[in-house]
């Protein structure tokens, strides 16, 4: 339940991080993203990936989980690292370097930010039922992940997986997944009814609470700027 601990350290720290305002935190995520684009040193590169890695450690995270989902972008660019390493090295780090770090980026971001407050900030530029549809999913993401787990631990209990019968294992997977669907679309029907109950007329009023800034977002924001400048800036290494 990765989704989960994220979404708990989102809501429960207590760090500047956690304290600056939402729309602060997506524009330094999205600038420290160009950085990483547009930089062709492994120094530069090298740089941006230490940087979120302090503030992870900074913000109070639980950096053992960080690192665990930010391995899995790491594993699929080694393939990409690998055709980069046929023309040179320094490129297939590149890539490593790059995908790690956009990772913990995000991740940072997540992990410091409420999702109600990142859909907040998204309402800015995408239409209403988007990110209605990002609310609704996101919360419903919980509670099939629950019921999957339990599903699991059920299915187990009762010898439903052996792992010398694949198409046994196969067959028990298939029938999960299938029960698993009609749970999903019986929680949509039944949380549309509850919406509309409650007054629900195709748009959730978002809260846009990014005005005004506090000292750690000046601070913050100086800092993404001076990264940029460094980057832009050509070192003659």
């Amino acid at each position: 339940m990765h989704i989960a601990a994220i979404d708990y350290m989102a809501n429960n720290g207590d760090s500047f991080l956690h304290q600056a305002r939402p729309v602060t935190k997506v524009f330094i995520s999205f600038l420290f993203l160009v950085c990483l684009i547009i930089s062709s040193q492994i120094g530069k590169a090298l740089v941006l990936l230490v940087i979120p890695i302090i503030l992870i450690l900074l913000s109070g995270v639980n950096l053992r989980e960080v690192l665990h989902l930010a391995a899995y972008p790491l594993v699929f660019s080694l393939i990409f690292a690998l055709i980069r390493m046929q023309q040179s090295w320094i490129l297939g780090m590149l890539v490593l370097i790059k995908a790690l770090g956009a990772a913990l980026n995000m991740l940072l971001l997540l992990a410091t930010t409420p999702y109600t407050d990142l859909f907040g900030v998204f309402s800015y530029v995408l239409p209403g039922v988007i990110v209605d549809v990002f609310l609704f999913t996101y919360r419903s993401l919980f509670i099939l992940l629950d019921k999957l787990e339990n599903m699991v631990k059920s299915i187990r209990l009762r010898g439903g997986f052996h792992p010398m019968k694949l198409l046994f294992n196969l067959k028990n997977a298939a029938g999960a997944l299938g029960v698993m669907t009609i749970h999903a679309f019986d929680m949509s029907e039944r949380m549309y009814r509850i919406y509309s109950l409650r007054g629900y007329k195709g748009k959730i009023p978002v809260t846009r609470d990014w005005w005004p800034l506090r000292l750690v977002d000046g601070l913050l924001l100086l800092f993404s700027l001076i990264v940029l400048t460094g980057v832009l800036i050509p070192w003659n290494i």
